[in-house]
């Protein structure tokens, strides 16, 4: 019984403790959405990052969207290839290892003409706090961070 009561509790902790991230992660949407800013949709978000190298805060680090659904990413300082990126109906992008693995999804957000992201996960860890103003520079830019 104890036993029973006791995986009872893991699993309702662990549920708890998802939906505390899952909440935390939408502070930063819930403010750009109170402060009057707009969600990506699909098309905007394609047209967005399409061609186009994203600068992660994360020194070295980064990805080139090729219009053609293919990414390279730079993480560390190395670059890897072999990845997808996929936009769904709502505007959520989403990297993906060749295996299908999700291996980060965000949204986008126009604020006063500024393009800021909102990360939601990392390798399948919701995110609380990711995002800001997003850093976007034309063509494959990858040696240059």
């Amino acid at each position: 019984m104890y036993q029973r009561i006791s995986k009872l509790l893991i699993v309702l902790t662990v549920s708890l403790g998802l939906l505390a991230c899952a909440i935390a992660g939408s502070k930063l949407e819930k403010q750009l959405l109170s402060d009057g800013a707009t969600r990506l949709n699909s098309a905007q978000v394609t047209d967005y990052l399409s061609g186009n190298t994203q600068v992660w805060t994360r020194s070295g680090s980064g990805a080139f969207f090729l219009p053609d659904g293919n990414v390279y990413v730079k993480f560390d300082g190395r670059t890897y290839p072999l990845r997808t990126w996929t936009v769904d109906n709502d505007g959520k992008v989403c990297i993906l290892f060749p295996n299908g693995f999700t291996s980060s999804c965000s949204v986008y957000y126009n604020k006063d003409g500024v393009i800021w992201y909102v990360t939601l996960e990392i390798m399948g860890e919701a995110q609380a706090t990711n995002g800001g103003p997003d850093t976007i520079m034309e063509g494959n830019k990858l040696d240059d961070i």
